[in-house]
């Protein structure tokens, strides 16, 4: 029995002694160097994605700055068609600028005020992630006028009149006018974003400035009614200064025996585009 065991546990021995020993595959190893390899790459990338997905809402507040600007330039160009040299009396700079500030840049909701209280409160949400105003006080709001950005509604025509005037001598007989195209033009002055911090540059040295500006014709010489447009027209054709109505009544009374009326030559008002009395209706309160 003994000398069985011994032959068993010598076997045994010998298995073991000529077993293959397991040897890693190249799999597997493989597999842990791209999984380091990917570590890596994350980190890289996250340098530059990280400050990125975190500038990303102040490209938002850049461009939302950027659009009401827009919109001042065309509210301060436009009011140059309301008032103007021919109609009603230009609005005095200051207070327009004040009334952009307060209209487009200021809280929304909050009334448009003049005198002393006119200065706008800065609309709020425009601030950098360490919650600093982007725009630092009103004054940094401008409007100007023309190419070379004057302080006045005459440097807005960029001192060229419009070729109309050239094409149509009597203009001026007519109680027309014109100085050409003009223009005006909104900036903002943005403060920079706060220095030191690697994340937000370049923002924090770039000194952004926003402007804008839009250009209209203040007079294209549309009468504002009909009266408006028979002024203007017998300006043109005094009729009525070289052969007075009595005098044309009287000469076809004595010639066709009063049968015929006189012809109304300076009145134009027959000629007005007025809706028909019967064709009207009365408008319902709502």
């Amino acid at each position: 029995m003994s000398e069985t065991r011994q032959i068993r546990r010598g076997r045994r021995a010998g298995a073991a002694a000529t077993a293959p020993k397991l040897q890693p595959q190249p799999g597997r190893r493989l597999a842990s160097r791209h999984a380091g390899q990917a570590l890596t790459e994350f980190l890289l990338v996250s340098l530059v994605l990280i400050p990125l997905f975190l500038l990303i809402p102040m490209i938002g507040k850049y461009q939302d700055i950027d659009h009401a600007t827009q919109l001042a330039s065309r509210y301060a160009a436009f009011d140059a068609v309301l008032r103007n040299d021919s109609e009603n009396k230009w609005k005095a700079p200051a207070s327009l600028e004040a009334e952009l500030r307060q209209r487009f840049f200021g809280v929304p909701g909050a009334a448009i005020v003049t005198g002393p209280q006119e200065e706008a409160a800065i609309r709020e949400g425009w601030n950098d992630p360490y919650s600093h105003a982007l725009i630092a006080a009103a004054s940094d709001i401008a409007l100007s006028f023309g190419v070379e950005h004057g302080d006045t509604h005459a440097k807005a025509f960029g001192g060229t009149g419009s070729s109309d005037m050239a094409m149509f001598p009597l203009a001026p007989a007519a109680g027309l006018g014109s100085r050409g195209l003009y223009r005006a033009n909104v900036g903002v002055s943005l403060a920079n974003l706060p220095a030191g911090l690697r994340s937000i540059e370049p923002f924090d040295q770039i000194d952004l400035r926003i402007e804008r500006h839009a250009v209209v014709l203040p007079d294209p010489w549309t009468a504002n009614a009909p009266a408006q447009a028979e002024q203007r027209a017998g300006r043109l054709a005094p009729i009525d200064t070289v052969m007075p109505d009595a005098l044309i009544a009287a000469a076809i009374g004595v010639v066709d025996m009063a049968s015929v009326k006189p012809p109304a030559f300076g009145k134009l008002d027959r000629w007005r585009d007025v809706v028909p009395a019967d064709r009207l209706r009365s408008r319902e309160p709502q």
